[in-house]
């Protein structure tokens, strides 16, 4: 909370994942919890987005290897690439 005043020219997106097994969570983080992350930062920084992926590749673990997620990433870090 402290540090967020000090990004007013960021771009955040928040990347999470839910099994849709009714856990409403990727196994390990609550989604509720993750999508907190709005209310701390978003009055704070340029723009604030969040990404949700669903299904078995966006366990907690496994989301930085969802082909979904790293082509989101990449269009997210270099719009024009």
């Amino acid at each position: 909370m402290v540090l967020r005043k000090l990004y007013p020219h960021a771009k955040v997106m928040n990347i999470y994942g839910d099994l849709e097994d009714g856990s409403h969570s990727d196994g390990r983080v609550k989604n509720s919890s993750s999508k907190s992350l709005r209310y701390l930062v978003s009055p704070k920084v340029k723009s604030y987005k969040d990404k949700k992926f669903t299904g078995p590749m966006a366990q907690h673990s496994r989301l930085r290897k969802n082909p979904q997620v790293l082509k989101t990433a990449i269009s997210f870090l270099w719009p024009n690439s």
